[in-house]
């Protein structure tokens, strides 16, 4: 299934014989790293991919992250407080 998916995709771009080969030695180099990868790296790599598609800057993603955590916390007490209690008496 992989192989002819990556038919298609060089097929698509018209893309040389050689530059074929290029591509899938290069396809298989990543895959190879990203197998390797703990959480750590991934977790970076997932800031860093934040970061770059938000046009953002780690401290703005920072804020962004404690402020989001700081919300959670007071959503799930505000949940626990009401809204259960809402939820149960809308079911009975």
């Amino acid at each position: 299934m992989k192989t002819a998916a990556e038919e298609d995709v060089c097929g698509a771009l018209n893309m040389a014989a050689e530059k074929r080969v290029e591509s899938q030695v290069h396809l298989s180099d990543v895959e190879t790293e990203a197998t390797t990868w703990n959480i750590a790296d991934t977790d970076c790599m997932v800031s860093q991919l934040e970061r770059d598609i938000n046009h953002i800057t780690s401290n703005q993603q920072m804020r962004f992250n404690k402020e989001l955590s700081i919300r959670m916390i007071k959503f799930e007490a505000w949940w626990q407080a009401f809204g259960v209690q809402e939820l149960w008496t809308t079911i009975q």
